[in-house]
């Protein structure tokens, strides 16, 4: 078992905030059935505590509410100054299922109906009783999301939202404010209009799909904006049978300089010096010390040298 020396960390550059280079999300455990589920969860924290994870994230739309409970279970007892925590707003939930749903997108779900309300008062409601269900009194960043689940998500968030969310950190209740967006123009259409402190670049920004990225790479570092590279194997896309042929061709360079193809997708974000972490979740707790692992090989220069004569990374 590695320690927990095993991750470096990186500090956000208006913040005293250190992010650990590898972040874990509570997103997949919605996959995670009942009390098993809970208990696999705590292990999954527990073992990313123990190896030196330190930044957190959840959002209520996860399960429902559900995996922000399990995470805060995971997080109880350790001091709040000893790691960071991140959820989400835009996405609240309705306990008595009178307003109109948003649908269901993980399998398994706490019996409350998520919404979509970018509204002043929802954006309050909702990072209120996130902190509820997480049991803890303090998170360190709330994201705008939702965007692309929500109809006419994008123009409430740019309109009410984000003036909510700004007013929550003006006030001191969150350190800092950022959008998790799934794609390159909608993070662009955000850092146009404001003073964020941390974008969830939760797709457009992986190894194998970037081409539109760097624009939004070279605002964020213009800006002193902290980028999170979420979803480096893009939801598990990277893995799927349309992808094979180009994951087969980073798998035959990676050989070439003996890493893996893990390490490789892992710390391509970590190339840039924005990029504060790699968030990413996983339901099995073996798997933190594979991806640590990955993690922590040692990738040469020549290498992403070699990707760029390729064609495969461009910028």
């Amino acid at each position: 078992m590695q320690d927990m020396t095993a991750i470096s960390r990186r500090k956000h550059p208006r913040h005293d905030a250190w992010f650990s280079e590898l972040s874990l999300g509570a997103s997949s455990w919605s996959k995670l059935d009942g009390a098993e589920g809970d208990r696999t969860a705590l292990a999954v924290t527990e073992r990313a505590w123990q190896i030196g994870i330190r930044y957190f994230d959840t959002a209520p739309y996860y399960g429902s509410g559900l995996c922000e409970r399990r995470l805060g279970s995971g997080l109880a007892w350790k001091d709040t100054g000893d790691y960071l925590l991140s959820t989400k707003v835009g996405i609240d939930l309705d306990p008595f299922g009178q307003r109109k749903p948003v649908a269901h997108h993980y399998p398994h779900y706490a019996p409350f109906t998520p919404v979509c309300d970018y509204s002043r008062d929802g954006i309050r409601r909702s990072f209120e009783t996130s902190l509820h269900r997480l049991g803890i009194v303090s998170c360190d960043i709330a994201y705008m999301h939702g965007l692309s689940i929500c109809d006419g998500g994008i123009d409430a968030a740019l309109g009410t939202g984000m003036p909510a969310l700004l007013e929550l950190r003006d006030a001191g209740h969150v350190r800092m404010v950022g959008v998790g967006a799934n794609s390159p123009a909608i993070a662009m259409a955000f850092l146009e209009r404001y003073d964020i402190d941390v974008l969830l670049f939760a797709g457009g920004f992986t190894l194998t799909d970037h081409a539109g990225a760097g624009p939004v790479v070279e605002e964020c570092a213009k800006r002193n904006i902290g980028i999170i590279a979420a979803s480096p194997f893009a939801n598990g896309a990277y893995f799927a049978a349309e992808n094979t042929a180009d994951r087969q061709r980073l798998q035959v360079r990676c050989a070439e300089y003996g890493i893996s193809d893990t390490a490789a997708v892992i710390q391509f974000g970590l190339n840039f010096p924005s990029v504060l972490s790699v968030l990413w979740s996983t339901t099995k707790p073996e798997n933190v010390d594979r991806t640590v692992a990955a993690l922590n090989e040692t990738i040469p220069a020549a290498f992403w040298e070699r990707l760029r004569e390729d064609g495969a990374l461009l910028f």
